[in-house]
This record gives C-alpha cells, structure tokens and sequence, in this order.
C-alpha cells in the first residue's frame, strides 16, 4: 500500500513518456520482426517458411552483407532494430547521445548472442546449414514454434538487449 500510496516514486519509476516509448518501440519491434520474416521466407531461391524456404532466404539475406545463413540472422534483425530505434527518437524527447550508444552497443551484443545461441543450441552444434536449421528450430520451440518462430525470437532478440542495456545505462548513470 505504501508503494502505490507513493504516487511520486511510482510516477519516476514509471512515467508516461517510458510508457509511451515502450509501446511505440515494442510495436515497431514487432513490425521490424514481420518484415524480416516476410524477407526471409521471400528472397531465397526457395520461397516460404519450410526449412529449404527459410534457409535460402537466410542465406540470400546474408548475401547482401557479402555473408551467408549466419549473416543473415543479423541482417534480418536490422529492420527490427531500426524500427525501433526510430519509434524510440520519436516519441520521447529524453534520450541522450550517450544512452543511444549504450543501446547501440547492447544491440550489437544481442545480434552476437543470437548468432551463438543458434549455433550452440541446435541438435548439430555450428553455423552450418544443419546447424543453424537445427539450432533455429529449438529456440523457436522454447515458446512452441518451430524454425520461423526462432527466426522471429532471434530477429526481435538484439531489440530486446538493446533496451535492456539502455535501460541498465541509464539506471547507473542517474
């Protein structure tokens, strides 16, 4: 009672400028993630979301990087990050140079972690076609998908971090 009762303390935890940067950018995410899907299950030399579809749609996705499969799980994350980074700078007038690095930098973190989370997780260890077909399909599982369901989870991922990190920026430097 003495928490809610203290609407000062609630209101500098959770103000409605936070608020409304976390809706914006979590639906921005959200429409960032859509469109890398819909990329990759169009670009390949396979279209759809079967394994053959999704992995020459990663494959092609990476190819514009000049990399492969591996690649293309960052690239398909970049319309997911951008998204959200825009929807961020629009709706709040609060962040500071400084604090977008902190993200920038967490993003990049995140896209490295989803990269090795693929490459480890897998039934066949690596980022070969195997693996990352293998590894994809079980991060997807973890919430009851399949391989596009991971494509999803490891696009929308590095966004995630990157809050977090801005998040945990931000909390220290204050």
């Amino acid at each position: 009672m003495a928490f809610f009762g203290n609407n000062k303390l609630l209101e500098s935890v959770v103000s409605d400028d936070k608020l409304k940067v976390a809706a914006s950018t979590t639906a921005a995410g959200a429409a960032g993630t859509a469109a890398s899907l819909t990329a990759v299950s169009t670009m390949g030399s396979v279209g759809g979301l079967s394994a053959a579809g999704m992995t020459s749609g990663l494959a092609a996705v990476g190819g514009v990087v000049g990399g492969g499969m591996a690649a293309g799980i960052g690239v398909a994350a970049a319309p997911v990050l951008a998204a959200g980074a825009i929807a961020a700078t629009l709706t709040s007038d609060e962040i500071e140079t400084d604090e977008k690095i902190a993200a920038g930098v967490g993003a990049g973190a995140g896209i490295a972690g989803s990269v090795a989370t693929v490459s480890t997780v897998g039934a066949v260890g690596g980022l070969s076609a195997a693996g990352i077909t293998s590894g994809l399909a079980t991060v997807g599982g973890v919430v009851g998908g399949g391989m596009a369901t991971g494509i999803a989870v490891t696009c929308a991922a590095p966004l995630a971090v990157a809050g977090a990190a801005y998040g945990l920026y931000k909390w220290l430097k204050d």
